[in-house]
């Protein structure tokens, strides 16, 4: 009879549904994985903000920059303390010492700004070991407070540049404009870092 389905073929199609179904949920739940790995990239990208694509680019994926974030920052929690009030009152007398002396020499307040965050990283422990390296500092700086990693960086770049100059016999030309209001914005950044550490 050309209408009757034998067990063999009524078998076949069975089987051919369940592989069809098992096809389905396969893509469905790679789908939603895919997704989800995305959701919590994009969650990540944006808690770490620039130092996320910083790490992606050094480490060549995005999955190892998350799990070296993540990894990075779990041993700075472990390490850094808070700081106590009346360190906290010390280090706001020494920046407002910084803004005074600003006025005058706006180049000795940004080594003074420097000297500042400094100290106060090393008393917060984000220096865990006397020899570990400014980037080192600057990637545990990151993880914490990525808001002001890049202003850390950047106030550390200017500030390096005046240290260079002062020691060429530079330092002593006077400033145009430009150069004061280079120097106020990184005052500005050292302001915004130290905040950060201080409220911790």
């Amino acid at each position: 009879m050309v209408g009757s389905i034998g067990p063999v073929e009524l078998l076949v199609g069975l089987v051919v549904l369940v592989l069809i179904a098992l096809l389905i949920v396969f893509l469905v739940s790679r789908r939603s994985r895919a997704r989800r790995n995305e959701e919590r990239r994009g969650r990540t990208r944006q808690e770490f903000g620039a130092e996320y694509e910083r790490t992606a680019r050094e480490r060549g994926s995005e999955e190892e920059a998350e799990s070296e974030l993540r990894r990075r920052r779990g041993r700075v929690e472990r390490q850094v303390t808070p700081l106590p009030g009346e360190d906290r009152r010390r280090y706001e007398e020494r920046m407002k010492e910084v803004e005074r002396v600003f006025v005058d020499n706006p180049e000795r307040a940004v080594e003074m700004a420097d000297r500042t965050v400094t100290d106060l990283l090393e008393d917060r422990n984000f220096v865990a070991d006397p020899a570990q390296s400014d980037e080192e500092t600057e990637r545990a700086l990151a993880v914490m407070y990525p808001e002001v990693a890049d202003d850390y960086r950047e106030a550390r770049r200017v500030r390096a540049a005046v240290v260079s100059r002062a020691s060429r016999g530079d330092g002593d030309q006077g400033q145009d404009g430009d150069e004061t209001e280079n120097l106020r914005q990184t005052l500005r950044r050292y302001r915004a870092v130290y905040d950060k550490l201080a409220q911790g």
